[in-house]
């Protein structure tokens, strides 16, 4: 397993893991925003590299501008929809194994 995980490595993208560490900062910032000079601080990256970040993100519908101040910026309400997605199918995955367990219980008796 640690092989598949060395060869992987030739696929890693900086730009991408750049970008993931940006969306990282950004979480729990919602309310307030963080400006792309914070961002950049706490991302550990150059200004250049969180203004091609946030175009992608916006893009994506991942980030956006905070309505009450536009120069600062947070998540986009997009990663919540996906996070409750995940969250949705884990429960009916969990609740499908529940009822198997249940049902294969009744075999046993």
């Amino acid at each position: 397993m640690s092989t598949a995980i060395n060869n992987d490595s030739q696929y890693i993208s900086e730009q991408v893991q750049r970008t993931l560490k940006v969306i990282s900062v950004m979480a729990g910032r919602e309310a307030q925003g963080i400006s792309p000079s914070e961002l950049a601080k706490l991302a550990q990256t150059s200004p250049a590299n969180i203004t091609r970040a946030l175009a992608n993100l916006k893009q994506a519908s991942f980030a956006e501008r905070l309505p009450s101040d536009t120069s600062r910026w947070r998540l986009a309400p997009k990663l919540v929809q996906i996070a409750n997605s995940v969250s949705l199918n884990l429960n009916q995955a969990q609740l499908q194994l529940q009822q198997d367990q249940q049902n294969y219980s009744l075999l046993a008796i």
